[in-house]
């Protein structure tokens, strides 16, 4: 149809090869994270601009809708340009993961990503997951300071149940000194 030589059955099988591929949990959170935080963008557009329903249903991408939630921004302004900025740094990384980007690019993406977070809440977390790093753009966006010590708290809670206590378990089953016979 295009009269350029495109091979429509080289194309489905393309497509087809990449529907089947799955993608790697990494991929997955940085996605699924992405479309969360543009939810909740919309979320607080809808507070903050007094006839948010103007906006028009989806007619507003991920990059505009940053736009405009920071120039409404009713708080600090230096606050509104840090929380713009992990937002798009979020985004970056997105794109960087949708469009299959070399893994150092995408390192590079989720490095940028990890800095312009902590500019937001000094947490310094150097190796924060997507999800991590979407909670706490979360806990930024609210005006409830109690919400970033119960964010602190559930941090830990995490770590202690996730990571240290079955660490020590395994240790104390596993790597005991063996009974002399």
């Amino acid at each position: 149809m295009g009269k350029v030589g495109y091979d429509s059955l080289e194309g489905i099988l393309r497509v087809t090869a990449l529907g089947e591929k799955q993608p790697d949990q990494f991929t997955a959170d940085v996605l699924t994270y992405h479309a969360a935080l543009e939810l909740e963008m919309d979320n607080l557009l809808s507070l903050q601009l007094p006839r948010a329903d103007k906006l028009g249903d989806g007619k507003l991408g991920y990059t505009h809708k940053i736009a405009v939630l920071n120039a409404s921004w009713r708080g600090n302004p230096e606050d509104g340009d840090k929380l713009a900025n992990a937002l798009v740094r979020f985004n970056n990384l997105r794109n960087s993961v949708a469009h299959s980007d070399r893994p150092k690019e995408i390192r590079g993406h989720l490095t940028k990503l990890r800095a312009a977070t902590d500019a937001l809440d000094g947490d310094g977390d150097g190796s924060a997951t997507p999800y991590r790093l979407a909670v706490r753009i979360c806990a930024f966006m609210g005006d409830d300071p109690s919400a970033k010590a119960a964010l602190k708290f559930i941090s830990q809670v995490d770590d202690l149940v996730n990571f240290k206590l079955p660490a020590a378990l395994e240790k104390a089953l596993f790597n005991e000194p063996k009974a002399e016979t």
